[in-house]
């Protein structure tokens, strides 16, 4: 009842952090793992081996009188095992110390209290109702009703004659049907006790009061001799506790601060460049906070003996630490599956489906964490729904102060969602034209023609006309040749015909829209239009195709007996016949009379 046992979960902490820890932070991890281990030991393991603690009492909660029955006989095997530890403390006379305890606490209604608190609140609770029955004559259990007398609501809610305390049966939960002390009796019962304490003590051990002895008692790791030397004023109760079991226990939990201290500082002084290795070196500092809340503090517990108000209150805390640890951890966690799966060749890591994973993973890492911290809160005596409300509220206020950013990671999802561009695209946008570098969670990187980096908001992007040239799937020629006015009819479709028939002979060009026409007569030249598709994606290609296909139109031109107009001007000065009016007037004067 008085020493709790240590927990079987273990962390088993790894080597070869480099030279960057120091030398104190390993002491510290060194003396933690001996404290650790002290309740396992070989010569425990002996000690255990050479006293056997007994087979456990019989609990029955049938009826009120079987649980008020089964508590005095572990209250007598309570009495029992003290002298036999008292006189030879050992590993397993304080495991069978700590397993009478644990009976004790089931036969309690633990409901209202918090559940990092219940064992704590349940041996105290113990502890004044042996003091209690130790002081009062001894019940008559005739009067309370057993198996045989609980058809009357009375037997539901039954006082213990002469006293306050009420057993009560469990009507809904776990535990119904059975008879428990109620959670009124849990409340009560340090109440009764002092006004009471006055009346002798009916113990066979060198005591006053179970109240002032059990906080005094430690496990087997504590020497006598370290307890006989201890000065008085360093007894007296701190809410609870012995003020040098707090001192020890303060200084305990310092060293595993600063072990933990220093694994975070070894961790950040060495970065790792691969991403999942990195997360892991990092989840080594959560862990190692998970580590201390839960095998610390069952340490201190069995071999300190922390009791009262202080064991409550650092049970809480260290319920808060186990929690933001595992909370921390899952972030990390679902980070790490994030870019595992980004390792994958078909997601390019700056790729739009990369960033859109790690958002989120992100956001799933901020909702799994905050219902771990939720679910803390529970364990440490807040309501959930309370706790869940406020993370609402505050939710809310965040979300309207972070809105723009919020609005650019709604963009970054629609443009995951839409796909109009992937990184590596050439596109236009907003009047401007860029290749796509980096699509992150808050803006798009564009790196332009001049080389200059564009980062436009993802909820501005996502609003923009997008031209991606790059999703083309083959490149337009879309040509206007203009020939001199001197070329005849004849040697004009010779040099149409003898084009698309080149062109129609090209691999590169699709043939089925292939266009080679006469189209106009310009203010200087005579116009042929050429407009064909050439079948590549790739620009730099295209414009070898091109250059290629305009020297042979330059020289099938030149072949036929023509040539390439340019902007010019025929002026006619007074008195000077052109060309055309000449024709005219010579044509008049061949018409008969």
């Amino acid at each position: 009842m008085l020493v709790s046992p240590p927990r079987k979960r273990r962390f088993t902490a790894g080597t070869g952090l480099g030279a960057r820890i120091s030398a104190a932070a390993l002491a510290a991890i060194l003396l933690l793992a001996v404290l650790a281990a002290s309740g396992s030991g070989p010569a425990r393991a002996q000690d255990a081996a050479a006293e056997d603690p007994g087979p456990a009492l019989l609990v029955r909660t049938d009826s009120p009188r079987d649980t008020l029955q089964s508590f005095l006989e572990l209250r007598d095997e309570m009495e029992r095992q003290l002298l036999a530890y008292l006189a030879a403390p050992s590993l397993a006379g304080a495991h069978g110390l700590a397993l009478l305890s644990d009976q004790m606490v089931a036969l309690q209604d633990l409901e209202l209290v918090p559940p990092v608190a219940r064992r704590e609140t349940g041996i105290e609770t113990g502890v004044y109702l042996m003091d209690i029955f130790g002081r009062l004559p001894a019940p008559d259990l005739s009067a309370l009703p057993d198996t045989s007398g609980l058809e009357s609501e009375e037997a539901r809610n039954v006082r213990i004659p002469g006293t306050p305390l009420r057993i009560v049966l469990m009507e809904d939960g776990d535990r119904e049907g059975e008879y428990l002390f109620s959670g009124q009796t849990v409340q009560s019962a340090p109440r009764f006790y002092r006004s009471i304490r006055y009346l002798p003590l009916r113990t066979a051990l060198p005591i006053e009061s179970f109240a002032s002895f059990s906080p005094q008692l430690t496990g087997p790791l504590v020497p006598p001799g370290v307890l006989a030397a201890i000065p008085p004023s360093l007894r007296t109760l701190w809410l609870g506790t012995p003020a040098w079991k707090v001192l020890a226990f303060g200084i305990v939990t310092a060293i595993g601060i600063v072990a933990v201290a220093q694994l975070h500082r070894a961790v950040s002084a060495r970065p790792v460049s691969h991403r999942v290795l990195g997360l892991a070196v990092k989840a080594l500092v959560p862990l190692a906070l998970a580590a201390l809340a839960v095998w610390l503090l069952p340490f201190a517990m069995f071999q300190i003996n922390l009791a009262g108000d202080f064991a409550e209150y650092a049970g809480k805390a260290f319920g808060v630490v186990l929690h933001i640890a595992l909370a921390w951890l899952f972030a990390i966690a679902v980070r790490m599956a994030a870019e595992w799966l980004i390792l994958s060749p078909r997601i390019p890591d700056e790729s739009l489906d990369a960033n859109l994973l790690r958002l989120l993973s992100g956001l799933i890492g901020i909702v799994g964490a905050t219902i771990i911290l939720a679910f803390g809160g529970q364990a440490i005596g807040l309501p959930i729904a309370s706790v869940l409300a406020g993370l609402g509220i505050g939710g809310l206020a965040v979300a309207l102060a972070l809105r723009p950013t919020l609005e650019n990671l709604v963009g970054g999802v629609m443009l995951y969602v839409d796909r109009p561009v992937r990184v590596g695209d050439f596109c236009c946008f907003g009047g401007q034209m860029g290749t796509v570098e980096v699509i992150g969670i808050r803006s798009t990187r564009i790196r332009a023609l001049d080389r200059t980096l564009i980062s436009v908001p993802n909820a501005q992007f996502a609003d923009m006309q997008i031209i991606n040239f790059s999703k083309r799937d083959r490149l337009l020629i879309d040509e206007t040749l203009g020939l001199r006015y001197d070329t005849g009819a004849d040697a004009m479709r010779t040099v149409i015909d003898r084009i698309r028939a080149h062109l129609a002979a090209e691999p590169s060009v699709e043939p089925a829209t292939l266009r080679v026409r006469f189209t106009g007569y310009g203010e200087s030249a005579l116009n042929v239009n050429v407009r064909i598709y050439i079948m590549t994606v790739d620009f730099d290609e295209f414009l070898a195709i091109r250059e290629r296909l305009f020297l042979d139109i330059f020289g099938i031109v030149q072949d036929c007996g023509t040539d390439f107009a340019f902007p010019s001007q025929t002026v006619y000065l007074s008195g000077e016949a052109g060309p055309a009016l000449s024709a005219l007037q010579a044509g008049a004067q061949r018409e008969p009379a």
